[in-house]
């Protein structure tokens, strides 16, 4: 049994309606992984929402002690700052990933953590589009655009990973936090395994199940169509990034930067 120990970082934005409920899933998910791990800090980090959710956050610690720790931003700063924000304020030296949203299911962290540490990788990214993974309830156009990029970006790995984009992932706090030392640039999560492949470093993925709960189904888009295309700019952006590094990698004589599945995938455990 792998007794290490991890951080789960969960950014929050406006996340009011729900918000509860995800408390709930999250803090009994951390609880059932702390019986497997050494210790499971679950940390929430506020982007500077609006309408409440910090408060919320503060009270239902408050009612459950020792539960989770939250971390602010006065002011929004964006997805990426939060998960900067997280793995700096992180107590373990492992770093797990989480949609507020719960798009994954939490139980995902457990095998994330294990492909990490049994590869030596730097990063164990949860990946939908490989052989084992699947996606369920995403609207039409954002599976689209997602699948066309992920497809572009796995052409220029070579078939060597299949998802770029998304930011469920464990990673090496360190390695995670060093990315920092340059300005991101493109999609940050793709330029972010561009950025590790071209340090030499190791990333691998794991199947997972990616679905959408049905109330983010049915609630008004965050995503705009005019932000959906800025986005597909951005991943068009990282390609030249990722063929870069893929072509340092090619360089070492290809020695085994970057890996296909752990050394026992596993799915996600549950998505009912």
């Amino acid at each position: 049994m792998d007794r290490s120990a991890f951080t789960l970082v969960v950014p929050t934005f406006n996340e009011a309606i729900g918000i509860h409920v995800t408390l709930a899933e999250l803090t009994a998910a951390a609880a059932a992984l702390r019986e497997r791990y050494d210790g499971v800090e679950l940390l929430l980090v506020d982007d500077g929402s609006s309408d409440g959710t910090p408060d919320m956050i503060r009270r239902y610690a408050a009612e459950h002690p020792g539960s989770l720790e939250l971390v602010e931003h006065e002011r929004n700063a964006g997805l990426v700052a939060a998960m900067r924000t997280g793995a700096e304020r992180a107590r373990y030296e492992t770093v797990v990933f989480l949609d507020a949203d719960l798009s994954y299911r939490p139980e995902i962290a457990g095998p994330l953590v294990d492909a990490l540490r049994g590869s030596g990788a730097s990063a164990a990214l949860a990946s939908p589009y490989m052989a084992g993974g699947r996606v369920a309830n995403v609207p039409f156009v954002r599976l689209a655009a997602s699948r066309v990029a992920n497809w572009l970006l796995t052409g220029c790995a070579a078939g060597r990973l299949h998802t770029f984009t998304g930011m469920v992932r464990a990673y090496d706090r360190a390695a995670f936090v060093g990315l920092f030392a340059t300005l991101p640039e493109g999609e940050f999560n793709a330029w972010a395994v561009a950025m590790l492949i071209a340090g030499g470093r190791t990333v691998v993925e794991i199947p997972a199940a990616l679905v959408w709960p049905a109330e983010r189904v049915t609630s008004p888009s965050r995503l705009s169509l005019g932000s959906l295309w800025d986005r597909t700019l951005l991943v068009a952006k990282t390609v030249s990034i990722l063929l870069e590094a893929m072509r340092l990698d090619a360089r070492r004589a290809n020695l085994g930067t970057l890996v296909l599945g752990s050394p026992s995938p596993r799915p996600c455990a549950s998505d009912s």
